[in-house]
């Protein structure tokens, strides 16, 4: 892998900001999860995770968090953002390479889109939580999470966009648990 210092040169408040060793904690927490969801589907022999394109998704990603804090002037910011700009950087950059398609289906297609709309569904229920949910909850939150993959593919975004949503998901949540325990 090419250190951070020699793929930018122009990054040093960056580097001074977050540290080398963060950004790169980041790349490799990235590079591991891609390799992981593309071996749970089974196309890891099938693509690439091109390097270079995904450090410039995890210093975009740094880079807005930093105007972040500055602008809002704060040290450390929600996870809400963190999920939602780390998603729009991937979906952006796109550092999952297609090297060879079987077929002529389309399961190949948007494994860029399929990757962050797994890391963004783990979000929304919690990492290992077991969910069991009415079958009209259920019914709701399929459709919310097909509207969400389809708007991943097919839409315009952005990470503010991203974050709206996943608020508007998590406002749901805990009206639903409110209205629940005063019933």
């Amino acid at each position: 892998m090419n250190t951070i210092e020699n793929v930018y040169t122009n990054y040093e408040s960056l580097l001074k900001e977050f540290t080398e060793e963060v950004i790169e904690s980041r790349y490799a927490v990235f590079y591991e999860e891609i390799d992981e969801f593309a071996r749970s589907i089974g196309v890891r022999d099938q693509i690439r995770i091109d390097e270079s394109i995904l450090i410039h998704a995890v210093l975009d990603y740094f880079t807005d968090i930093s105007r972040l804090k500055q602008f809002h002037q704060v040290k450390h910011i929600n996870s809400l953002k963190v999920i939602s700009y780390e998603s729009y950087w991937l979906l952006r950059r796109k550092p999952i390479q297609v090297i060879s398609g079987e077929g002529p289906d389309d399961s190949m297609a948007f494994l860029n889109e399929k990757f962050v709309f797994s890391r963004i569904s783990k979000y929304l229920i919690g990492d290992g939580k077991t969910v069991i949910l009415s079958p009209e909850s259920k019914k709701g939150f399929l459709n919310y999470l097909d509207s969400l993959y389809y708007y991943l593919k097919y839409r315009n975004y952005d990470a503010q966009m991203l974050e709206l949503m996943l608020m508007g998901f998590k406002a749901g949540v805990l009206v639903a648990e409110d209205l629940k325990n005063h019933s």
